[in-house]
């Protein structure tokens, strides 16, 4: 089988598990654009033998995001967790039977949110290897920018010993530098030289912030994600424009609002902004 053709089934096979975004890296990639990184490991620093990177991706329906935060929002998020978990272990193992010993990685690098307020930090960055395989590009709130979904989408990445090529970049930076996310963030943790790339991020606030989600049983927060302006799905679910974020923001309301607020209503703390 030539890589070509292993990267054909790799990616077949990885949507017949799920995955709506699929994408591939390599370490030549990561050398390229990342060749002094301290802390965006590359993946032969997690696994030395590691010599391409296919990232899942699985998107987040916006009308759900929107009622952020609410139990609605958190069962979507444990529940995309699971499957990114479960995908990226199977299709490890899939490639290991073809010969190529891979292995997956966890979605999320952390045990508890305590660990994140001590370093904010994992030994493996899904956003950056979602840009480096070419799934989107990486916006003022940190997050991945997908044409499709925005930064509305939840990621997770396999390691693998296969040598295949990178698929082609996303150029084209998609983060309009609205500043939406900045603006909306409950937390205040968005801020910075408009003239930089991306926002400098306070750790701390963002995540204490999910702490007192947490315990509220209504997290995660997900606010820079929800009023992103960009991804095809607010065309899909007709939710151009952010407008309505910034009136609910001011306490106004309307239809839709009313709706979010209905659902922030059960299932956890009430009244939890």
């Amino acid at each position: 089988m030539t890589a070509a053709e292993l990267k054909s089934v790799i990616r077949k096979k990885a949507r017949s598990l799920g995955a709506i975004l699929v994408g591939f890296a390599n370490l030549a990639r990561y050398r390229r654009y990342y060749p002094q990184a301290e802390k965006i490991y590359h993946p032969d620093a997690v696994w030395p033998e590691a010599k391409s990177v296919i990232v899942l991706g699985l998107p987040l329906p916006l009308p759900i995001v929107e009622t952020t935060p609410s139990i609605n929002y958190q069962e979507l998020y444990n529940s995309s967790n699971v499957w990114l978990d479960q995908a990226a272990y199977r299709l490890s193992l899939e490639i290991t039977a073809l010969g190529h010993p891979s292995v997956s990685l966890p979605r999320d690098g952390y045990a508890d949110l305590k660990h994140l307020i001590k370093r904010a930090s994992s030994s493996f960055s899904h956003v950056v290897a979602g840009r480096l395989a070419g799934l989107g590009t990486i916006g003022w709130n940190h997050n991945l920018l997908t044409p499709q979904h925005g930064s509305r989408v939840r990621l997770n990445s396999v390691l693998t010993t296969a040598e295949l090529t990178a698929d082609p970049l996303i150029k084209k930076d998609l983060c309009l530098h609205c500043r939406a996310c900045q603006d909306l963030c409950p937390a205040g943790a968005l801020g910075g030289d408009p003239a930089e790339p991306f926002a400098e991020l306070d750790h701390d606030k963002c995540t204490r912030r999910h702490q007192f989600l947490k315990k509220a049983g209504c997290w995660p927060c997900g606010s820079c994600t929800k009023v992103c302006p960009v991804g095809a799905d607010r065309e899909a679910y007709r939710r151009l424009g952010v407008q309505r974020y910034y009136r609910e923001q001011a306490g106004q309301s309307d239809e839709t609002i009313a709706a979010w607020n209905h659902v922030r209503r059960f299932g956890s703390e009430r009244n939890v902004r």
